[in-house]
């Protein structure tokens, strides 16, 4: 219930209450700290009898002190430091691909009519209308009528419609996966219909790690506050797939870029010392461009 309600609402309190903690969703405000952040939150939970007003420990206290201290004390734990949850980012890209899904509904039913026949009177289009039933029903068929044939055209209207099937299918996967890359986790799209070299698939990995490292960081210190005030021991880390990436983005900064044999410790100290040095020389190249 934690991560649902960080996740859909941005933020939620942490409250103590007879003993246990509760997560809970709230309208903070009171008074503004120096940041303008909200230094309280209002409470109102039915199934624990609880209506009240907590302050919020982790944010800087307000002007105005008496009232505030008095209070009993909450943590406000940020899905993310924008505050923003991840309901907003779900909600764009899924009605972007319901959106996409009734467009290829759309050209599935019409790539079922090959042909378009208008007729000019109700005679000819009960014509056409049996010479359609008779190609259904597997007889063969014969216009024998001038009229028919001079009130009666056809139009070929399947010939672009394969194509804008596979420009949607495309486009899906590639909304899929963005949303995906959006939240850490890795889904490639394959619209180049050729080989991709290794390098092309391992090009976002870069774009998928700010939000979930953000996420992260907002949960952990939160926990701190937590621990902090409560006096509990709760920790925070990613798992599942969270946990891959982060290991394999621990283990690619510890691989050689040229031979992809992992470093040794000298190795290491070598290549922060010649950075040092590099920034050292630069240093001095800037104090004497200055100095000139």
């Amino acid at each position: 219930m934690f991560e649902y309600m960080i996740q859909v609402y941005g933020s939620v309190a942490i409250i103590e209450h007879k003993g246990d903690l509760y997560a809970m969703r709230c309208n903070f405000g009171g008074p503004p700290d120096p940041y303008y952040r909200p230094t309280q939150a209002v409470i109102a939970n039915p199934a624990l009898d609880l209506g009240e007003t907590y302050r919020v420990v982790n944010h800087l206290p307000p002007f105005d002190r008496a009232i505030w201290e008095q209070m009993p004390p909450c943590v406000r734990v940020l899905n993310d430091s924008q505050i923003q949850g991840l309901l907003p980012l779900f909600s764009r890209y899924a009605t972007q691909m319901a959106e996409n899904d009734i467009s290829i509904r759309s050209a599935q039913i019409n790539l079922r009519q090959q042909h378009i026949i208008a007729a000019d009177n109700g005679v000819e289009a009960q014509s056409a209308a049996k010479y359609i039933q008779d190609l259904e029903d597997g007889k063969l068929s014969f216009i024998a009528k001038r009229a028919f044939t001079e009130g009666v055209s056809v139009s070929n209207v399947a010939s672009g419609t394969s194509n804008i099937i596979i420009q949607l299918i495309e486009l899906q996967q590639y909304l899929k996966a963005s949303w995906y890359n959006e939240i850490g986790l890795n889904s490639n799209f394959n619209m180049k219909r050729q080989y991709m070299s290794a390098d092309e698939l391992n090009s976002s990995a870069d774009i998928m790690l700010p939000l979930i490292d953000n996420m992260y960081d907002s949960r952990k210190s939160a926990v701190e506050a937590i621990n902090k005030q409560f006096g509990t021991s709760i920790s925070v880390e990613k798992d599942s797939a969270w946990e891959k990436k982060q290991i394999q983005a621990d283990l690619s900064t510890s691989l050689n870029p040229e031979t992809g044999e992992p470093l040794s410790q000298g190795d290491v100290e070598e290549d922060e010392q010649a950075e040092e040095n590099r920034q050292i020389q630069q240093d001095d190249e800037g104090g004497e461009e200055n100095n000139e």
